[in-house]
């Protein structure tokens, strides 16, 4: 789990599919967390991603480093438990500038589970593993 977030992490930006109504949608996304051997990410609750996700949880994540390849993240997103918002926030202090009472947005932390890593390059999947 250490070599993913890493991957990631390094990479600077990495975008969040989803899926609504029939259409896909993309997104850069800020907030990627390890926590016990476990993947985390967040979103605002107030937004179109995070109903989307309550809709349909399945959701791939995929970050790039240049001449390097890509990560591909296949999995189910469900919502963490209270002490992992918690911890995220501890990690990600600009987030309570976003979310707070004064502004009334809610963060959503989901767990990224039952799914797989690819780890892949222009000839395409060097190596899947399970999340």
């Amino acid at each position: 789990m250490k070599e993913i977030t890493q991957y990631i992490k390094e990479a600077g930006c990495f975008f969040l599919g989803t899926v609504d109504g029939d259409q896909p949608e993309v997104r850069p996304i800020g907030v990627l967390q390890e926590y016990d051997g476990k993947l985390y990410t967040a979103v605002g609750k107030h937004k179109k991603v995070y109903k989307q996700i309550q809709a349909n949880p399945k959701v791939v994540l995929v970050a790039m480093k240049p001449q390097a390849g890509w990560v591909r993240v296949r999995a189910t997103a469900v919502d963490a438990p209270q002490e992992i918002v918690e911890k995220v926030f501890a990690d990600n202090p600009f987030l309570h500038t976003l979310y707070n009472e004064e502004t009334g947005n809610e963060l959503g932390v989901l767990e990224l589970t039952n799914g797989e890593v690819e780890f892949c390059s222009m000839g395409g999947p060097e190596r899947t593993e399970a999340l």
